[in-house]
């Protein structure tokens, strides 16, 4: 029988075996907290990697200007990611650690980390800062020693990446209660429309071709569109899109112009232009011509069928063939009469050679300013002098195929049914004034059509001011109303919108008065239109904006124009204004408007501001005067799509996507 053994000897073998467990365990738990040690520094390098890699891609993005250089953007990234900096200059985030510099590397909008061919990224935009309009940002710290040597001697590569990228301003908030009309459609098309009927016959999309004489040329030069001439009245309609190709007149962010309302095609209403569709039955006699082929000429107006002529009244010329059946034609007299609202105008045309030719002017018909459609009848007269100079026994009588033969619309920006249209022209084959033809034929035409100057940013110091019309003077001020809990547009000048705003899709109509947009959840795609404000409330809210003084008693903000492009962002001066569609403030307010952008004023003026007498320049009652610039907002919350392009109108926004 074992005898049981004393507790002190079960005491000591117990102590032994804790020695020993202790002694097995001692390596591994120095094991552990070595790697724990290791793992962290690892981790702690990294994140702070990580912070250097996020303040040199934000630093960057803060210096980007226009026109851009990429020599202070690189410099601007290497100072505050403390990698890459040039001898002497500052450094504000070193890695921890004493890490030396030649273990730190960066690369700058590279698809690859440094000395690494893998991983690759190709999400990036290669190239200088100015050029991909980003800044890329991926560091590498190599060789971080391990502390117990468990995995190699030392960390091959830390690798960290931020991205910051320049894009066009979607979403903004802060703005100025100011909205500027743009002329800036994504799509633009021709219609041809019946005009008896008001029916569509024919259409074509134009494509953007460029600019010419400062206007924004669009045409369907490539694709010539075949019109069938079935009628005697043809009118060109023209409908600019700043939504879908496929969108129709009357949806959102839609305006058409000629041959009735913004929404439909009427009937009995003018074209910009005009096709006239002549027959060659009945035949013509010498007691009942018949009126053929019939165009215009631009004489004094710059063309026949449509002209916004800087100076009127202008005149066109005349040709007109007329069908005796081949009667003599000593002693008849043609003559050409603008008509309708715009009548009293009549001018005698040349006779031609022999019967069966073309009368033609000069002397013109005169078209006044402002006067939109001028339809032109062809008269005849008998019983004159072979020299036709003395009257004529008969009275001036229609022509048969003569009553409204040709048409000149004289066109305005103020004019709702021509709006920007500055240029329309209907072509065949390379030759202008297609617009007159037989019927029962059909032709490949082209129409090109110039558009009012888009919005330009400033180039120089020297380009001319801009002046915004913020109160006073009528219904066609450019003030807004913005945020609903701001009571008047002074507040809303100093303090800027406060609710956010984002660019309008085309998606959906603006509701038809602010209580109803202020109702939705913001962003909001649309701002309302101030129903009314004082000058004084203009030059209150800018001086409080800029110079912290409703009064403006001292001029604390210089005009720091003559500086640019080089301007401290937090100059005051600098401000955002609202986009929106050309003829938004044609009416008297209280209503929305799509927002279709943002842009970027620098103020050099405002009427009596603080600053006037002090370097400002000069701007009547209610008016904001600067330049538009092309700027970067890093400080603004809202959101971008699409690369910023400089040669571009509007605000772009710094936004991190990495």
């Amino acid at each position: 029988m074992r005898r049981p053994r004393p507790k002190r000897a079960a005491a000591r073998a117990e102590a032994g075996a804790v020695l020993v467990m202790v002694a097995i365990m001692m390596p591994v738990l120095i094991g552990f907290s070595g790697l724990v040690i290791d793992v962290g520094n690892w981790f702690a390098h990294d994140r702070h990697l990580q912070t250097q890699a996020d303040a040199g891609a934000f630093a960057g993005a803060g210096e980007f200007r226009f026109p851009c250089t990429n020599g202070p953007i690189r410099q601007e990234v290497s100072k505050y990611s403390s990698v890459g900096t040039a001898t002497g200059d500052p450094s504000y985030n070193p890695q921890i650690g004493d890490t030396a510099p030649e273990e730190l590397h960066q690369e700058i909008n590279s698809a690859t980390w440094y000395d690494q061919s893998a991983p690759v990224d190709d999400s990036v935009r290669t190239g200088e800062p100015c050029d991909a309009m980003m800044i890329d940002v991926k560091l590498t710290e190599t060789n971080l020693p391990w502390w117990l040597r468990l995995f190699g001697d030392a960390v091959p590569y830390i690798n960290t990446h931020a991205r910051v990228e320049i894009m066009q301003q979607t979403v903004a908030n802060g703005a100025l209660p100011v909205g500027v009309p743009e002329v800036g459609p994504r799509h633009a098309r021709a219609i041809f429309v019946n005009e008896t009927t008001g029916t569509a016959i024919a259409s074509a999309p134009l494509t953007r071709t460029g600019t010419s004489n400062g206007l924004s040329m669009w045409s369907n030069a490539g694709a010539p569109v075949s019109v069938p001439v079935s009628t005697a009245k043809i009118g060109v309609r023209i409908q600019l899109s700043g939504s879908t190709a496929s969108a129709q007149c009357g949806d959102p962010l839609v305006d058409c112009y000629g041959a009735g309302t913004s929404t439909t095609i009427v009937a009995d209403s003018p074209g910009l232009s005009h096709i006239r569709g002549y027959n060659t039955t009945p035949a013509g006699t010498a007691t009942t011509p018949q009126v053929r082929d019939v165009n215009l000429f631009g004489s004094g107006c710059e063309d026949g069928y449509f002209t916004t002529s800087a100076t009127y009244p202008c005149t066109v010329n005349v040709r007109a063939v007329v069908d005796f059946g081949g009667a003599p034609i000593d002693t008849v007299r043609v003559l050409a009469k603008r008509t309708g609202a715009n009548n009293n105008t009549t001018v005698q045309l040349a006779a031609p050679a022999a019967s069966g030719g073309a009368w033609t002017g000069p002397p013109g018909v005169s078209i006044a300013g402002l006067s939109g459609s001028n339809p032109i009848d062809l008269l005849w007269q008998t019983g004159c002098d072979t020299d036709r100079t003395r009257p004529c026994n008969t009275t001036k009588n229609p022509l048969a195929g003569g009553s409204a033969a040709q048409r000149v619309f004289a066109g305005a920006e103020s004019l709702t049914v021509s709006g920007p249209i500055k240029l329309l022209r209907v072509s065949e084959n390379g030759v202008p004034g297609a617009n007159t033809f037989q019927q029962g034929t059909s032709h490949d035409l082209v129409v090109t059509l110039g558009l009012k100057p888009s919005l330009e940013n400033a180039t120089s110091s020297a380009d001319p001011i801009v002046s915004l019309k913020v109160a006073g003077g009528g219904s066609q001020n450019q003030a807004l109303d913005c945020d609903p809990d701001q009571p008047n547009l002074r507040d809303e000048l100093e303090n800027g919108c406060g609710p956010s705003y984002k660019v309008n899709d085309g998606s959906a109509a603006c509701p038809t008065g602010a209580n109803a947009l202020w109702s939705l959840p913001a962003p909001w795609p649309c701002v309302a239109i101030s129903t009314g404000a004082s000058v004084g409330q203009v030059t209150q809210g800018v001086n409080l904006r800029v110079l912290g003084d409703a009064s403006g008693a001292t001029c604390t903000a210089p005009n720091n124009w003559a500086d640019f492009p080089d301007f401290d962002r937090a100059d005051p001066r600098i401000v955002q204004v609202f986009l929106t569609p050309f003829g938004a403030f044609a009416g008297s307010g209280g209503t929305t408007v799509p927002v279709t952008g943002f842009a970027t004023f620098y103020i050099t003026g405002w009427h009596n501001g603080g600053c006037q007498g002090s370097g400002d320049d000069p701007a009547g009652q209610g008016e904001i005067v600067g330049h538009f610039i092309k700027y970067v907002d890093t400080l603004n919350p809202g959101g971008g799509a699409g690369m910023c392009e400089e040669s571009t109108f509007g605000s772009c926004v710094a936004v991190i996507t990495r």
